[in-house]
């Protein structure tokens, strides 16, 4: 039987990069995210500051406001993170070629 890692997810959550607002400076104001609860199909589409967006626990609060759990470590956090932006660019990247 297998076992489940610690830093796995225990939620059922996707995250979906859609994009981002940037200040006159060139600086990120907030990211739009589209969370998707595989279990139940509820879809919101959350605006978040970076500083935000980078918090496991800032995360957590955010989308229970939602009514969707999200419980990870931040560890976990950090790896969805770098998933979602890696698939944004790879779609960027397919477009620009076409």
């Amino acid at each position: 039987m297998a076992s489940k890692d610690a830093d796995s997810p225990a939620s059922s959550l996707t995250f979906k990069y859609l994009n981002h607002a940037k200040r006159d400076d060139g600086s990120v104001t907030h990211y739009n995210v589209e969370v998707t609860d595989e279990r139940s199909e509820k879809v919101a589409t959350i605006s978040i500051e970076p500083r935000h967006l980078s918090s496991a626990r800032s995360m957590k609060t955010i989308l229970l406001d939602r009514c969707m759990v999200y419980s990870v470590t931040q560890k976990a956090h950090d790896q969805m993170l770098l998933e979602m932006f890696a698939q944004a660019n790879g779609r960027a990247e397919i477009e620009e070629s076409r």
